[in-house]
């Protein structure tokens, strides 16, 4: 299982480009590009690659549009900035 994106921890933050990347490269992909954890979920697995199933950018902001659309934590979070900016 993946850390959820709808409570309130994002482990590598809650910024419009950390979700895209997150989301179409994984986590693994995505501390090899030297993103490292900020937050701490109880998992049990890293965050599969899911950019060769989405068929386009537009489908991928929908996603987030929708998932910003459900959380209910920290709000700047909910509209795409990290906190203090």
């Amino acid at each position: 299982m993946c850390p959820p994106l709808i409570n309130d921890v994002w482990v590598y933050g809650g910024d419009d480009d950390t979700i895209f990347r997150l989301v179409t490269l994984g986590s693994i992909e995505l501390q090899k590009q030297g993103y490292t954890r900020i937050g701490a979920e109880n998992v049990v697995g890293p965050m599969p690659p899911f950019g060769g199933i989405i068929k386009n950018a537009d489908d991928l902001w929908k996603i987030f549009a929708f998932v910003r659309s459900k959380y209910d934590g920290d709000p700047a979070y909910k509209f795409g900035a990290p906190p203090g900016q």
